[in-house]
């Protein structure tokens, strides 16, 4: 039997702060055609989707986040939108938006609902987009 504690637990993350998570659909995860980087790019995407289905973080960032080149996360989020894992949107040097498609995320999305959000500067951004 164990006694109350009333000390808060919090798992650390080695970059400090709270440790994140992320869902990985079976779909992504266990799918041989994908390679081992993808899925792990897929990670990183699934980790900072908030709302919806938008994820909105660099390559650059996701190469640091993973310890890989730039060039190699280029290949897997191509390879993820190969398969139909993700859209891409953006072309160019502007910052892209990561649609995933998986049914884990975005249930208004389904349904052909866009979700614009509020950012911390006050100006709107889009959460979300309605499934193609």
């Amino acid at each position: 039997m164990f006694a109350k504690s009333e000390h808060k637990v919090f798992a650390k993350s080695e970059h400090g702060g709270a440790e994140k998570y992320a869902r990985v659909p079976d779909s992504v995860l266990l799918n041989h055609g994908l390679s081992m980087t993808a899925r792990c790019v897929y990670g990183v995407l699934a980790r900072h989707v908030f709302q919806g289905t938008t994820a909105n973080i660099g390559q650059r960032r996701i190469a640091n986040l993973l310890g890989v080149h730039v060039g190699t996360v280029n290949r897997a989020l191509h390879e993820l939108e190969e398969h139909e894992h993700i859209t891409i949107r953006g072309r160019g040097n502007g910052r892209r938006i990561y649609h995933l498609r998986s049914l884990v995320f975005g249930q208004k999305q389904r349904a052909g609902v866009e979700e614009v959000i509020s950012s911390p500067s006050r100006t709107p951004r889009l959460a979300s987009v309605g499934a193609d």
